[in-house]
C-alpha cells in the first residue's frame, strides 16, 4: 500500500494568506493536490495542516484523506513532515510526501516513481525535471525513523542528497511543477492551459 503526507501547514507569509485554501479554477489548491494523489492510487492521504487545519478539512471533505495538525509550523518543514509520518499507518510499503501548494502534480509522474520503486529496493524515488530535481518524493517504509529525525526547515533534501545510491532518480521530460509562494505564481497557475 502506497500512501501520502501532504505538507500543507506552511506560514505563507509572502503568498499573505492562506494559500492552499485559495481557489484555483474553482477548487483549493490543498484540494488539486490530494485529488491527483487518489487518481494515483495514493491511499491513505494524510494532510499536515497549521492554523487554517479545519479550512483544510472543509477544503478536502468527500475526499477521504485525513487532517493532521502540525502544532508548530514555526518549526519548518520537518516539524509538519514529522507530524504526517507519524499519522501514517504501518501498513504503508511507500508514501509519497507531496507539497499542499504544488497543484498541478501530473498523475503520470506520481504512478511512475511507484513503478520505480516496486522496480527495485530504493529507499527513495525522486524525480528529475528538466529545470532539476523536484517533488513529491516517494519514499520506502523503511525511512520512516530517519524522516521523523529531520530539523529545520530543509525538508528531505540534505538527507536524500547524503543517501547517494539509494535515492532512484526518474527523468520526466517536463518542468516542475510550480508552486504558489506568491499572488503572481497563483495568478500564473490561473492562466495556464488546463
Amino acid at each position: 500500500m502506497i500512501g501520502a503526507v501532504v505538507l500543507a501547514a506552511g506560514r505563507a507569509e509572502r503568498f499573505g494568506g492562506d494559500k492552499v485554501l485559495v481557489p484555483l479554477r474553482g477548487v483549493p489548491v490543498v484540494r488539486h493536490v490530494v485529488d491527483r494523489l487518489v487518481r494515483a492510487g495514493a491511499a491513505p492521504v494524510v494532510v499536515v495542516g497549521g492554523g487554517a487545519a479545519e479550512g483544510v478539512r472543509g477544503a478536502l471533505a468527500g475526499t477521504g484523506a485525513e487532517v493532521v495538525v502540525n502544532p508548530e509550523p514555526a518549526r519548518g518543514l520537518s516539524a509538519s513532515l514529522r507530524v504526517g509520518v507519524e499519522a501514517l499507518p504501518a501498513t504503508c510499503d511507500a508514501f509519497w510526501v507531496a507539497l499542499g501548494d504544488q497543484p498541478f502534480v501530473e498523475v503520470d509522474v506520481l504512478r511512475r516513481l511507484a513503478e520505480a520503486w516496486r522496480g527495485c529496493n530504493a529507499a527513495a524515488v525522486v524525480p528529475i525535471y528538466r529545470d532539476g530535481q523536484g517533488n513529491p518524493v516517494l519514499f520506502d517504509g523503511t525511512m520512516r525513523r530517519r524522516l521523523r529525525a529531520l530539523a529545520g526547515d530543509a525538508g528531505a533534501r540534505t538527507l536524500l542528497a547524503a543517501m547517494g545510491d539509494r535515492v532512484v532518480r526518474v527523468a520526466v521530460d517536463a518542468d516542475a511543477p510550480r508552486d504558489i509562494d506568491t499572488p503572481a505564481d497563483l495568478q500564473a497557475l490561473q492562466a495556464l492551459e488546463a
